[in-house]
């Protein structure tokens, strides 16, 4: 009942988060015209250039142990050291971005408000993100999902505010900055509330090991990863200009908004179960918790992707500016490469079993290198801005093939056949399905009706699969933090 009552707890958040995301799509993209949406899209490259190359190595170590520094009382000793860290990281954002502004006539003035934006974004953004996953991670579902949209809230109005005085793409991205901040303060207040007093005494965040083991060959990973996610932009931006920088942003960035709030979800609420199960577990046990966990999701991200293809048309009607209507394609595309990027990053996870991050850096390597090469050999081919784009799901394939055998390697998985089987019918039905309604979507009324069809069909097919599968029974039988659920 406990494990049932979180979960409704966790849709009802992550439902708003998507309406919020959404709206905020609609109000970005009639308040800014595509050129001023392609330079918010860099900047959201360089953010997550620090985001992953720099912060999510930490921050996935520190998930990895969060249980056994509540445990012994020494989270937060060991959070105030991450602090230097973190500011390091936005630091290092603005020097990106630094050295790429001096091949473009921006003037310092302009660049340098730039990249306060990016520093500001960094520090926000991670503190949000960690302060909101901490309190997920030790059971507090409802701090953790109030938090979460607080941010989204603050961010949106914000935003809103002062693209309406300012009509450029850095005054929305300092906007969401804001909520971040807003949303870190209030978050982090309440982890510190719920945990008990630390314990005297200097506990490092990190050791020599951890940096060689883990650090290091995760970030060569997120490296290759950003460049495959965001940093291709760069590219897209140099052969085919801002405007078609601005008309890529809006497509996939519908479906990344879509996907990531899914991911996160699903992640909110198996992933804590995951790490708790695996944290003292022997290698056979770990093995085992991989297979329930990829046996669980990986069936229901086929669902999903099949239901955003059919949601495609309804969800450009709704929430696209009519200056953004010749989109639909890109979101089409998007939703097949954020699928693959979403069953990568799961299969990923297997090298958490036994703490052997290296593992990954070939995977995200491949995916990135075939996205450079296809993109350098379409513009010289003359290749339009859709065609280019079609060579994401291409690189999303090469690196979701190579992840599969290498963690194949690493770890010994066994899939579970009836479900995924059950999955890929799913798909089949639910994508003709879309194909037969993609021109009804011209009206408000018929675009409606699409997603709230869509959103039953795929409830009855996530159901499904839920009573199909044992793995993820057996995930749900895991407590997390007892001390904590009455705070």
């Amino acid at each position: 009942m406990a494990a049932r009552g979180d979960l409704l707890l966790l849709v009802g958040g992550r439902l708003a988060s998507v309406l919020l995301a959404l709206v905020s799509i609609r109000l970005s993209t009639t308040l800014l015209p595509p050129e001023q949406y392609g330079i918010l899209a860099l900047l959201v490259t360089f953010q997550v250039f620090c985001g992953l190359f720099l912060i999510n190595p930490v921050g996935q170590y520190i998930n990895r142990h969060t249980h056994e520094w509540v445990d012994d009382h020494t989270l937060l000793a060991r959070l105030s050291r991450y602090r230097r860290y973190v500011f390091f990281a936005g630091l290092t954002g603005a020097l990106a971005f630094c050295a790429w502004a001096t091949l473009q006539p921006l003037p310092w003035s302009e660049r340098l408000l730039y990249m306060v934006a990016v520093t500001a974004m960094v520090l926000a953004a991670t503190w949000n993100a960690t302060s909101v996953s901490l309190l997920n991670m030790l059971g507090l579902r409802s701090a953790s999902v109030t938090w979460a949209i607080v941010t989204s809230c603050a961010g949106l109005l914000i935003s809103g505010l002062l693209v309406v005085q300012w009509p450029n793409g850095l005054a929305w991205f300092a906007g969401q900055a804001a909520g971040m901040a807003m949303g870190a303060v209030g978050a982090g207040r309440a982890v510190r509330r719920c945990l008990p007093v630390p314990v005297a005494g200097d506990y490092p965040l990190l050791d020599a090991s951890a940096v060689r083991s883990y650090i290091l060959p995760l970030a060569a990973a997120t490296g290759f990863m950003w460049w495959q996610l965001s940093g291709f932009r760069l590219l897209i931006e140099h052969y085919w200009g801002l405007a078609a920088l601005g008309m890529v942003a809006v497509g996939l960035g519908v479906a990344n908004q879509l996907w990531s709030v899914f991911e996160s979800l699903v992640m909110q609420f198996l992933f804590p179960l995951f790490y708790r199960r695996i944290a003292a577990s022997s290698v056979l046990d770990g093995q085992q918790a991989f297979s329930d966990l990829i046996n669980s999701l990986g069936p229901m991200y086929l669902v999903f992707a099949a239901a955003t293809l059919v949601a495609a048309p309804a969800l450009v009607t709704l929430f696209l500016a009519s200056s953004y209507e010749g989109v639909r394609m890109f979101v089409f595309l998007g939703m097949l490469a954020e699928c693959t990027r979403a069953l990568g990053n799961l299969f990923a996870v297997g090298a958490q079993v036994e703490k052997r991050m290296g593992a990954l850096i070939l995977p995200y390597a491949v995916g990135a290198v075939l996205l450079t090469s296809c993109l350098i050999f379409a513009a010289g081919i003359g290749a339009n801005i859709l065609q280019a784009i079609g060579m994401v799901i291409f690189a999303g394939l090469g690196m979701l093939v190579t992840m599969i055998l290498r963690v194949r390697r690493l770890v010994s998985f066994k899939f579970d056949t009836r479900c995924w089987i059950a999955a890929i019918l799913l798909f089949g039905c639910i994508a003709c399905v879309g194909w037969m309604w993609q021109s009804l979507a011209e009206t408000w009324i018929v675009s409606l009706g699409m997603l709230m069809l869509t959103g039953l069909i795929s409830v009855l097919a996530w159901a499904v699969l839920y009573w199909m599968s044992p793995g993820i029974q057996r995930l749900l039988s895991v407590r997390l933090m007892p001390t904590f659920s009455g705070k």
